[in-house]
C-alpha cells in the first residue's frame, strides 16, 4: 500500500487521510448525543425548568444524566477538536502541510490559547449586563456543586470564541476570503459617530434595566471598539470594508449563526441550560427555535462580530503589555 510522508515526518495512509481530532471530535458528540437521548427519554422527554427532572435509576441512567448536565461544555470542546480536524483536512487538500497545518490551533496555539482564556471573561461581561440589568435569560440546571459548576463554565464559556472563530476560518476557506466588492470610506466623523453610538448602545441596557435592553447589547461593543482598532492598526471590520474585503465579515456572521443554531440545539434537552425571557416581542416570542425566539436568533451573527472585535482590543493590550509575544495572523483574511 502506498504511503505519502510529509516533511514533518508525519507519516499518512491513503486509507488513512482524516485527521485525528476531526474523529475524536465526531465520537464525542455522536456519544454525547445518544446519552442525552437515553436521559431525556428516562424523563418521559420532559424539557427542564417545565419538567420534573427525576432520579436515574441504575449506572447506565447516571452517566447519562451526567452528560446531561454538562451537555454544553462536553459538545463545545469537541466542536473544537473537531473544527481543527476539519481545517487540517481542508488545508491538506488545499496545499503542502510543510508549510501550514492550517489549524490556528496548531499554527498559532498562543492566540488560540489566548482567545480560549478571553473568551470567559469577554462572555462575563454580557453575562453581568444581563444578570444585573436585563433578565433576558436565565440559567437553570446548573451543578451544586460549585467546582464542578465553575469547571462546567471554564470550558462552555471558554469555547465560545474560538468555536466561532474557527468556524470563521473554516467558511473562509471555503472560499469567502476571495469576496471582495465595495469599498467604504469612513472620515473621523463617520468613526466618532460610530464610538458614541457604541458607548449608547452599551449603556442602553443598563438605563433602562428590562430585557428591551438585549436589542443593543450585540452592537456597542462592535461599533465602540472597531474604530478604535482601526486606529491603532489592530485587524478591523472597518479596515476590510475601508479595502473592500467582505470574506471576513460573511465568514463571521455565518459562523455566528452555525453556533447559534447549534447553542439552541444542544441547549433544549439539556439539564443545565438557559432560557430567554423576550417578552418585548409580543406574540412574536412564541416563535422559536428550540428556546430562542425566531427574532432573537438574529443576534447570533451580529455577536460573531463583536466578540470578534473585542478579542482583537484584547490582543492589542495583550501585546502592549508585553506578557507573551502571540503569533501575527498571516494575512488580511484569516479570523484567528
Amino acid at each position: 500500500m502506498p504511503r505519502n510522508t510529509t516533511a514533518r515526518g508525519d507519516t499518512l495512509s491513503t486509507n488513512d487521510t482524516l485527521p485525528v481530532t476531526l474523529k475524536l471530535g465526531l465520537t464525542i458528540i455522536f456519544l454525547c448525543e445518544i446519552l442525552l437521548l437515553i436521559d431525556v427519554s428516562s424523563r418521559e422527554w420532559g424539557i427542564i425548568p417545565n419538567a420534573e427532572l427525576t432520579s436515574p435509576t441504575g449506572p447506565l441512567q447516571t452517566l447519562a444524566r451526567w452528560f446531561a448536565v454538562y451537555t454544553t461544555p462536553i459538545c463545545w470542546v469537541a466542536v473544537l477538536v473537531l473544527l481543527d480536524g476539519l481545517l487540517v483536512l481542508q488545508n491538506k487538500r488545499r496545499h503542502d502541510l510543510r508549510a501550514s497545518h492550517g489549524s490556528p490551533v496548531r499554527d498559532r496555539p498562543k492566540r488560540f490559547v489566548l482567545c480560549f482564556l478571553a473568551s470567559i471573561p469577554l462572555w462575563l461581561v454580557f453575562d453581568w449586563i444581563n444578570f444585573s440589568f436585563l433578565a433576558a435569560w436565565e440559567y437553570h440546571g446548573l451543578p451544586e456543586n460549585l467546582t464542578a459548576r465553575y469547571s462546567a463554565y471554564f470550558f462552555a464559556f471558554g469555547a465560545i470564541c474560538p468555536a466561532m472563530f474557527l468556524f470563521a476560518d473554516l467558511y473562509q476557506g471555503l472560499g469567502l476570503h476571495r469576496v471582495c466588492g465595495l469599498k467604504l470610506c469612513f472620515g473621523p466623523l463617520a468613526r466618532g459617530l460610530f464610538v458614541v453610538m457604541g458607548l449608547l448602545f452599551i449603556v442602553f441596557p443598563i438605563a433602562v434595566q428590562a430585557p428591551i435592553g438585549s436589542v443593543t447589547l450585540w452592537l456597542g461593543w462592535l461599533l465602540l471598539l472597531d474604530p478604535i482598532n482601526d486606529r491603532l492598526g489592530v485587524p478591523s471590520l472597518l479596515g476590510d470594508w475601508q479595502s473592500g474585503r467582505w470574506g471576513r465579515t460573511l465568514a463571521l456572521l455565518g459562523a455566528g449563526a452555525t453556533c447559534g443554531l447549534l447553542w439552541e440545539f444542544w441547549n433544549y434537552w439539556a439539564v443545565a441550560k438557559w432560557t430567554y425571557d423576550l417578552a418585548f416581542l409580543g406574540p412574536l416570542e412564541g416563535y422559536r427555535y428550540f428556546e430562542m425566539p425566531l427574532l432573537g436568533f438574529l443576534g447570533f451573527p451580529v455577536f460573531a462580530l463583536e466578540c470578534w472585535t473585542m478579542f482583537q482590543t484584547v490582543s492589542w493590550l495583550w501585546e502592549k503589555l508585553g506578557i507573551v509575544s502571540l503569533e501575527p495572523l498571516p494575512d488580511r483574511t484569516t479570523v484567528l
